[in-house]
């Protein structure tokens, strides 16, 4: 028979292992490097590293998973994980979001040297067949323009899963498609991490991006979870 004070330990044993799991934080995204990278640590990517040491300021610990973005996206909002990486109010207008970004990204059509196309707002997408990654909102273009021409193959070609961006290049090479969209840094880092400099030609500025992490609207605390990474980027920003 269990005496009084060891009755007391089991008891503090179960709450701290319960204020264990509520201050871990399961965090998804798709490979988008140098934003999100791997799982491995020390190389998860800028936005998951900054979003880890925000909410350890918060007294939170943050696990990372890699997963395409299309079920990154489902996942989250379903409560499988608290928070998706690398997203923004107009790819996931339903989760809860901090009051600032982590990273802003540059969103950039790429053709081959050899091309002379240039973007120069929607009217100038009439003359190429861009590729595209399911579900991504290239900060506002989704909405404009590839959403209303994504079941036409010859002005959108959309890919989906894992690795889409070498599949892009790829499909750029031969010709398949006419331009791409990428964030800069991550077409760069691309090339970059295979001892490369990119050899693709700018085409023009699509939009500028805020990116942010952003929690289930599934959770009940989503809220109090982003206004929790809110105040740990404010404490971080603040630290010598």
């Amino acid at each position: 028979m269990f005496s009084r004070f060891a009755l007391a330990l089991v008891c503090l044993a179960f709450i701290g292992n319960g204020f264990t799991e509520e201050k871990r934080l399961t965090l998804v995204g798709d490979s988008w490097c140098p934003f999100n990278c791997s799982d491995q640590p020390g190389n998860r990517g800028i936005l998951v590293e900054r979003a880890a040491a925000a909410l350890a300021e918060e007294g939170f610990e943050v696990n990372y998973i890699e997963v395409p973005w299309t079920r990154s996206i489902a996942g989250v909002r379903e409560a499988k994980y608290d928070a998706i990486v690398g997203t923004g109010p107009s790819e996931t207008p339903d989760f809860h979001f901090p009051p600032e970004p982590l990273a802003i990204a540059h969103h950039s059509f790429y053709t081959l040297p050899s091309r002379a196309w240039e973007y120069q707002g929607l009217q100038s997408l009439e003359d190429v067949r861009i590729g595209v990654v399911q579900d991504y909102s290239y900060g506002g273009l989704y909405e404009e323009y590839i959403k209303k021409h994504q079941d036409n193959p010859a002005r959108v070609v959309t890919l989906s899963g894992d690795r889409a961006l070498p599949r892009l290049i790829n499909m750029l090479s031969l010709g398949r498609i006419d331009a791409f969209i990428e964030a800069e840094r991550v077409l760069n880092y691309q090339f970059n991490s295979a001892g490369r400099t990119n050899p693709l030609r700018h085409a023009g500025l699509a939009y500028k991006e805020n990116l942010y992490v952003a929690f289930s609207p599934a959770l009940d605390n989503g809220r109090e979870l982003a206004a929790a990474l809110g105040r740990g980027m404010a404490k971080a920003n603040q630290s010598p």
